[in-house]
Order: C-alpha cells, then structure tokens, then sequence
C-alpha cells in the first residue's frame, strides 16, 4: 500500500512540476518581448479565467471528488455522478459565456483589451472539459499528469513560437486554453469508453440537484477566488499595467508555491477523506502526519527562495535599477505561503469532516474583509500593502479556521 502510495506521487509529481515550471519558463520570454506591461495585461486577463473557472468546477473538485472516491468500487454510482456534474457543467459554462460577453462589451476596465479576455475564456473552456476531478477521485494519477503535461507542452511551444512582438501579448493566454482543450478531451474519452458515458433518464434532474446543494460551497469559493485573483486587477486599475506586471512576477513565485500546495491538497485529499470516514482519530493522525511533513518542505523551499533573491529576479529580467525594490517585495511576498501551508491544510481538515458551512461563512467573510484592506494598502502604500495585505488575511483566516477544528480534534484524542 505505502509502496504504491509513493509510486502515485511520483508519477503525480512528474506532472505538476510542468505546471509549476511552465509559467517560469515562459515569463523572462514574455517580459523579454512584452515587457512588464504586457506581462501585467496577461496576468490580469488570466485572472479573470481563473474567477470563472471556479463556476464552472462549481463544487466538482470538492464534493464530486469526494463522492467519487467513497464510491469508487461501483462503477454505476461514478457514472452517473461523471454525467451529472457535466450536463451542470454544460449549463454554467453558456451562462458564463453570456457574462463575459457582457462584461467585456460594456465594462469599461474589461473593454479596452477586449482580445486579451475573450481568449482568456479558453482556458475556462478547457476547465469545463477537464475530467481531472474524476481522476483524482479514481487516484488515477497517469491520467492527471497525461493531461498536465500535453496541455502545458502546447502552451509553451505555442508562446515561444507565435509570441514574436510587443503586441502578441493578446495571445498568451489563448495557448494556454488550447492546451489545456487538447489534453482534457483527450482524458474525457478515455473515461466516456471506460464508463460508457451516456445520458440517462433524469440526469437534468440530478444535475438541478446537484447546483442547488454545491451553490453556498461555491457561492464561497468565487469569493475566495476574488480573494486569490482580483488583487491584480486591483493594482491594475490603481496602479497601472506596469505595477501589475511587476506584481504579476512576485505572485508567479508565490502562486508557484501555491500551486504546489494545491497540489499536495488534491493528492492526499482522497484518502483523508475515506480515512476520517472510516475512523475519526486515525484520520486525522493521518492528516497531521502528511501535511506536517510536507510544511517541512515548503519551509525548505522558502529558505532557498530567500537566498537566491538576486538571482532569481534577475531571470526574470529585472532592470538593475529596479532590483533593491523589487528584494524588499520579493521577500515580504515570501512570507504569505508560510502561512498558506497551514491554512490549505487546515481547509482540507475542514472539507473532510463536513464542516462545509463554517468553512463557506469563514470564507465569504474573510473575503470581503481582505478585499477592502488590499485596496486601501495598495491605494496608500503602494506594492508593499499588497503582500501585507495578504498575509494579515491568511492569519485571520488560520486563527478562525482553527476556532471550528480545535474541539472536534479534542474529541478524536
């Protein structure tokens, strides 16, 4: 068991280090060519998909996975729970279609780089396709890092072949979104002949079920993801594209970080669920052990991030006019995933023992709480207020999510 265990994370591995890479290897290019403000454009614009791909998952990550992963020894229950969440997925996906046309038509902020957004909705197309939910509820891992690795393979040979001038900034984001199409049509098949993936009779029936019981779950993870993406939007419109841009090269280290968390969340999420289900204390003595180890590592990578400062920001072609304030951002920036280990891991505590209202209510509220803060900094202190921002919002965020847990982990003692 232990030996297949890690057998899964290395292929798991194999493929997230192409999505943690990816974005390191192309952004010295697209500063190279763009320059920052194209960089603080693209950013923006993949922002915005990142917002909309949270409707689209509506839940599916979350409690599609889990169900799937509880049930994973009837094929009958998975594949009417693979259909159901794609007929809602299908419907949310012509509603956002409908609003980001709105917005991009009428909004001003969006309408000035209209390209720019319409063909950042690829990639919100290619989420809808994206059966990695599935996968992960299945720990079919060659499948999840199939569909990482061709989708990050065409985005970066499209950006360093296509992307040759200043302007070709509006692109970027589109080879992402092809990508990420390719690969997850590819993965769906694959599950469609396994399953034999048909519609049944009241499948709109489920699929209706389904958005009205994930709606509060999602309702908060769109305000989280307002809480993750639109600060870069905020610094656009306060700042200008230039500032974003040099946001945009401080977060892509941070959402690296990020990234591998997400990671590691989705990796183990399967099994501490079926382990808190199966018995409470030795769930959690599992969920400790994980994450206690992988916050070891994360802090190890943090270390190295700090010492290698210089170096690192000069890859991504910093003017050395620039370097002593962009150190000061860097190293400030680095804090935040110190306290984003620990409150990604008390969140999965949270999903796995069902504490779904608290974690929405926390959630909504933080939300708008760190949204007015980071608007205020930023307004007043410039990039700095960004990142401490940030960071008093992910201690807040630790000491409430702490609140709920502390009494049912007295309980399991």
């Amino acid at each position: 068991m232990q030996h297949n265990r890690i057998k899964n994370f290395i292929i798991y591995g194999i493929g997230q280090v192409f999505n943690l890479v990816s974005p390191l290897l192309v952004m010295p290019y697209l500063v190279a060519i763009c320059e920052k403000e194209g960089l603080g454009k693209i950013g923006v614009g993949f922002s915005f998909a990142l917002i909309l791909n949270v409707l689209v998952d509506y839940g599916s990550y979350i409690n599609g996975t889990k169900e799937i992963s509880i049930n994973r020894s009837n094929p009958e229950i998975i594949k009417r729970k693979i259909v159901s969440i794609y007929i809602m997925k299908l419907f949310l996906i012509v509603v956002l279609l409908l609003l980001a046309f709105l917005l991009i038509c009428f909004v001003p902020f969006f309408n000035k780089e209209q390209a720019v957004f319409f063909f950042s909705f690829s990639y919100v197309i290619g989420q809808f396709i994206n059966p990695t939910w599935v996968f992960q509820g299945l720990e079919n891992y060659k499948w999840i890092t199939f569909v990482n690795i061709t989708s990050k393979i065409i985005y970066v040979a499209g950006v360093f072949i296509f992307i040759n001038k200043k302007g070709d900034y509006i692109y970027a984001n589109a080879f992402l979104g092809l990508g990420l199409i390719i690969a997850s049509l590819i993965g769906l098949i694959s599950l469609i002949k396994k399953y034999d993936l048909r519609l049944y009779k009241n499948v709109s029936k489920d699929a209706l079920e389904l958005l009205k019981k994930d709606f509060s779950l999602t309702f908060s993870q769109l305000f989280l993801s307002f809480y993750q993406y639109l600060p870069i939007m905020i610094i656009s419109y306060v700042g200008g594209n230039n500032m974003a841009g040099q946001y945009r090269i401080i977060d892509q280290i941070i959402m690296t970080f990020r990234t591998y968390l997400q990671m590691f969340f989705n990796f183990i999420y399967a099994d501490v669920c079926l382990q808190v289900h199966k018995n409470l204390k030795n769930g959690i003595s599992q969920w400790f052990k994980y994450n206690g180890l992988n916050y070891v590592l994360v802090l190890s990578l943090l270390i190295i991030a700090v010492v290698s400062t210089k170096q690192i920001l000069l890859y991504f072609n910093i003017r050395s006019n620039e370097l002593e304030s962009m150190t000061l951002f860097f190293k400030t920036g680095l804090i935040i995933p110190i306290f984003m280990a620990i409150s990604m891991a008390l969140k999965q505590l949270l999903f796995a023992l069902d504490r779904n209202k608290e974690y929405i209510n926390i959630t909504i509220g933080s939300s708008f709480f760190s949204l007015f803060v980071f608007f205020i900094l930023v307004k007043n202190i410039g990039l700095q207020g960004a990142f401490i921002a940030t960071i008093s919002i992910e201690i807040l965020i630790i000491v409430l999510y702490g609140i709920v847990l502390k009494p049912i982990i007295r309980l399991s003692k």
